[in-house]
């Protein structure tokens, strides 16, 4: 029979917080000789009678409802004191009275007793736990004291948020605060800025080359927020600080504040950046501040697949600025002139038989006479005054009589009345869109004409067109390096296809990702070119011979013309069509000795 078992000393201990608690291991590593070989002794006894000390304890009335963790049972080796006596065995052993254990060792009055008491007072009060957790600088603490937990649901804990909000990827994107680079002396330093604009407010967000974050902001797009924001850019630069930004435009007012400052701009297609949303958070979930951080850490990793931003000159960009407004409203024009045919046709189809209706000749027809009945009100006589009024010869005049004579289809009087208001107002609106292109054209050719350095383009076989060749020019830019090769300038242009190739299988497709102005302006000048050049008409009458369209062997006239007009970009050097057709066929005679070896 083995003797009672004296009553326990037991310790009161802080619970931590999780993370901050030490596993049982460290914490027997800090008993003494003596505490060990109590805790053996107190094993010993637990697994031979086990299931007895439990009963007697539970009829002790001492066990409250706590967690497992808390219970003495369950983690006795952590629970017992210093200073338990040694057990013997006796046969009053299970007639022994039930545990009450003394008032110095109730709940709720954590008090230590012996070596550990006069320790704990000469530490402020700390324990041998806190004690180890002090030299070590590790955060310690009571669980009350975590500043990560908080207790029933208090505001910010995953008890109070919403099941949606519990997951990371809802949550606001933070960062892990780390001491950013700084630069010291003689030492370089490049900082990325993620660059996310919009009409009010632009949302930035600065990494270094760690991908630390250094700086997150608002700039609102006010002439205060930017100048507040361009002396911070200084500020950095004047210190060493390389800036480079990621932005999804390569223009813009942004775009030339950057530039202004000195920071080098990367433009971002935005299905890229749509892409790399996707190594952060998998969820559609999205800011403005969120798009800025991807910017910047795009920019960091990836910066070697992208081309900075080469602004041309001055000239350049005012003329490419005035070629992009004059085609704006050579749509606009296009746009007028298609709501007024569908007009005219609704009640007045006879007068789209007249003139083409941007011409001023049926413009002065529809004010004239705008509906049916006054067309049929007019006499010969008045005709061939209002034809010799406008100039109109006399052979059209009579066609023209002949065809306003034919009988026309009957409509409502409430419609006419409807459409001829509509179409009157359209007509003032055509004329004014047309004086307006035509002042552009004007601007464009007399601004062109005094850049002396962008003549050499004049020299293609295009003939004497207007804003053909201004055009192609202002796409080209002038600055120095923007164009690597005559392969990046067909492709820019979409003059190439897309190869996809996947194993076996391989599909050629049209390349639709492009510059639609360059390849606009590059295709006009290859139709240009079929009438005055000897070596384009053979070549397109060869791409037609191979079974090719009419678009298909355009666009493959255009990539030749874009390698011709890549050298003459680079070496800025007027064309020549003997030149180009001795060498051509100088290449043709090594590729026949080629094949004959």
């Amino acid at each position: 029979m083995v003797a009672a078992l004296p009553a326990p000393h037991l310790i009161t201990v802080r619970v931590r917080c999780p993370r901050h608690v030490l596993d049982e291991g460290d914490r027997l590593r800090n008993l003494d000789a003596r505490d060990l070989a109590a805790t053996e002794r107190a094993d010993a006894i637990v697994r031979g009678r086990g299931a007895g000390l439990r009963d007697d304890v539970r009829d002790s009335g001492f066990v409250r409802h706590q967690s497992r963790s808390e219970r003495p049972w369950d983690r006795h080796a952590l629970f017992r004191s210093p200073g338990l006596p040694a057990v013997t065995a006796s046969a009053e052993s299970s007639a022994r009275a039930p545990y009450t254990p003394p008032n110095g060792l109730l709940p709720g009055r954590p008090k230590g007793g012996g070596r550990r008491e006069a320790e704990a007072a000469t530490h402020g009060g700390q324990g041998l736990a806190d004690q180890r957790t002090a030299k070590r600088g590790t955060p310690g603490g009571s669980r009350e004291e975590c500043p990560g937990r908080q207790e029933n649901g208090a505001e910010g804990s995953r008890e109070s948020r919403p099941r949606e909000g519990r997951y990371k990827a809802n949550q606001p994107f933070t960062l892990l605060e780390r001491a950013s680079v700084r630069p010291t002396k003689g030492e370089r330093v490049r900082y990325y800025l993620g660059v996310d604009w919009a009409d009010q407010t632009h949302a930035v967000w600065v990494v270094d080359e760690r991908g630390t974050k250094v700086a997150m902001r608002t700039v609102p797009h006010t002439a205060e927020g930017l100048s507040e924001w361009g002396r911070e850019l200084d500020e950095w630069r004047a210190h060493g600080t390389e800036l480079w930004a990621a932005i999804e435009r390569p223009e813009g007012r942004v775009v030339d504040f950057l530039l202004d400052h000195g920071v080098v701009v990367y433009p971002v297609n935005p299905k890229a950046l749509d892409r790399a949303r996707d190594r952060f958070r998998q969820s559609a979930a999205k800011s403005d501040p969120f798009d800025a951080r991807v910017l910047a850490d795009f920019l960091r990793t990836d910066h070697a697949r992208l081309r900075a931003l080469r602004p041309s000159s001055e000239a350049a960009q005012e003329l490419k600025l005035l070629t992009d407004d004059y085609q704006r409203q050579i749509r606009q024009q296009t746009r007028l002139v298609n709501q007024l045919t569908m007009t005219l046709k609704a009640y007045y189809p006879r007068a789209l038989e007249v003139a083409e209706l941007p011409t001023a000749l049926a413009r002065d027809f529809l004010q004239a006479y705008p509906t049916p009945a006054a067309l049929t009100a007019l006499t010969e006589r008045q005709w061939q005054r209002w034809a010799r009024a406008h100039r109109m010869h006399e052979a059209r005049t009579q066609e023209l009589w002949a065809v306003l004579q034919r009988p026309q289809l009957p409509v409502p009087a409430h419609v006419v009345r409807a459409k001829a208001r509509l179409m009157q107002s359209l007509v003032a609106q055509l004329t004014l869109v047309v004086e307006v292109v035509g002042t552009y054209r004007e601007a464009i050719e007399d601004f062109f004409a005094q850049i002396p350095a962008a003549q050499w383009i004049r020299t293609l076989p295009i003939g004497d067109h207007g804003i053909t060749a201004p055009t192609l020019w202002a796409r080209l830019g002038d600055a120095p390096g923007r164009w690597e090769s005559f392969r990046h300038l067909q492709a820019q242009a979409g003059t190439v296809p897309v190869t996809i190739r996947s194993g076996k299988q391989q599909v050629v497709r049209f390349r639709f990702a492009c510059d639609k102005s360059l390849r606009y302006v590059i295709d006009h000048v290859a139709f240009l070119s079929l009438r005055w050049s000897e070596w384009a008409r053979a070549y397109y009458a060869g791409q037609r011979a191979r079974g090719h369209s009419y678009h298909q062997a355009l666009r493959a006239l255009s990539a030749k013309w874009l390698k011709i007009i890549f050298v003459m970009w680079k070496r800025q050097v007027p064309y020549d069509e003997q030149y180009h057709l001795a060498t051509m066929t100088r290449q043709q005679l090594r590729l026949r000795q080629k094949q004959i070896a």
